[in-house]
């Protein structure tokens, strides 16, 4: 496929020199020597590909100072922000991230650390510059090429392994919005420009860190790089396709041969044995759902079961959530799982479940053959055996989708409410 020139990633590093040169420059503006500025701020996280940029707002609410990450329409409220002089730290809301900066030379500057698989955690510098509003580019290209619409890609790992996905982008003048949808889900809200025949989107809020590069050529290919927060790396090709699809949601996660019945024993929280099916959940309508702290598409689920559970619970529903975390140690990982909760107020049963690591969901589950995403869910009725499983979740973030995914899960559950025990 065809790769970005050189100068052409280089373009998305000369914003932050030169608004690093600038700001050298400031000093006797407010925030540079005091407390710094609150207000709106151009972050930017330094991944492989070159600069990540998202919105950042500090702000007071009755006095409480909060901030607020950015993305397009998306506006992601962090309460946990602590500013003791220049010192600004930040724990992102229901991930084990956490954000940790100075307000150096009239800007922020520090790392993102970011929990990876087996508790390694992996740093990623971020500055942070007040006052601009701008993304990628102070001054945008007046007569960009047109990406809006509905794409079909392909994305390739290092090892030539590849998965389709559908990029939905809207256009207006050089700004772009949109998401990227996979089988597992979606990429949530995305957000950059248009400059030439060059798109640049990103995402940061607080959980995976995104930027995608990429060229329309003559022949109506669009082709680029995707790099993550996480230190990954893929390339990416399409072309628009109105009828573009991904693998049916029903048909990815398999169960053993025979196989119609979940059952398992996990820790809640506070170490509590909880087993499914037990006298609880006897005659109920159960959701189980496989997610992890650390899964977007997992945060996204949690708000619709949240609000569907509420509405049905008197009906006979429940719903259990069975998390695999980073970290085999439970203390930690069920810490990451408690904020999770406290970040939805989640009053239905928290399991601490296993790791992601070394197929560790097949092993704690032995009635599943073939495990495919995160968020997985299972649609079991009043008799105990499964009727559906949904492999991954659509956010907010894919319009039309989101409505119509919630929709058709919550007319089955409603089915299932009114049959016999």
């Amino acid at each position: 496929m065809t790769q970005l020139p050189r100068h052409l990633l280089a373009w998305i590093a000369i914003p932050l020199m030169a608004a690093g040169l600038a700001a050298c420059g400031r000093g006797s503006e407010p925030g540079t020597a005091g407390e710094p500025p609150l207000g709106q701020y151009r972050a930017v996280l330094s991944v492989a590909g070159g600069d990540l940029p998202f919105g950042l707002e500090l702000t007071r609410e009755n006095g409480v100072l909060v901030a607020w990450l950015i993305n397009g329409p998306e506006r992601v409220r962090v309460p946990d922000v602590q500013l003791d002089g220049n010192h600004l730290t930040m724990q992102m809301p229901g991930y084990p991230h956490r954000l940790d900066a100075r307000f150096v030379d009239a800007r922020f500057e520090g790392t993102v650390e970011f929990l990876r698989p087996h508790g390694v955690i992996r740093s990623v510098r971020v500055v942070a510059m007040p006052g601009q509003g701008w993304r990628f580019f102070p001054k945008p290209e007046a007569e960009p090429r047109d990406f809006s619409g509905r794409w079909a890609l392909t994305f390739r790992d290092k090892d030539g392994h590849e998965n389709a996905a559908i990029a939905e982008l809207t256009q207006t003048g050089y700004e772009v919005t949109g998401t990227v949808l996979r089988a597992s889900g979606d990429d949530r809200y995305i957000a950059g420009e248009a400059r030439g025949d060059t798109l640049f989107l990103s995402r940061f809020d607080g959980g995976s860190a995104y930027l995608y590069l990429g060229r329309l050529g003559s022949d109506g290919t669009l082709s680029g790089d995707f790099h993550t927060g996480g230190g990954s790396h893929e390339t990416w090709s399409g072309r628009r396709d109105a009828n573009a699809k991904l693998e049916d949601q029903m048909l990815m996660t398999v169960l053993q041969p025979g196989v119609r019945r979940l059952e398992f024993t996990f820790p809640d929280l506070d170490g509590s044995p909880v087993t499914f099916p037990g006298s609880r959940f006897a005659g109920k309508v159960a959701l189980i759902t496989i997610g992890g702290s650390w899964c977007p598409n997992c945060h996204d689920e949690a708000v619709f079961l949240r609000q569907l559970l509420a509405s049905r619970r008197a009906d006979g529903l429940e719903v259990i959530q069975l998390m695999f975390e980073y970290t085999p140690d439970f203390a930690s990982a069920s810490a990451a799982a408690r904020s999770f909760a406290q970040k939805f107020s989640i009053d239905y049963p928290v399991l601490i479940a296993g790791t992601t690591s070394d197929d560790d969901v097949l092993k704690k589950l032995p009635q599943i053959k073939v495990f495919a995403a995160y968020p997985t869910l299972f649609v079991i009725d009043r008799k105990g055996t499964i009727r559906r499983t949904y492999a991954g979740f659509s956010g907010p973030a894919t319009g039309a989708h989101y409505e119509e995914q919630n929709q058709e899960l919550t007319a089955f559950v409603d089915s299932l409410l009114k049959e016999p025990g």
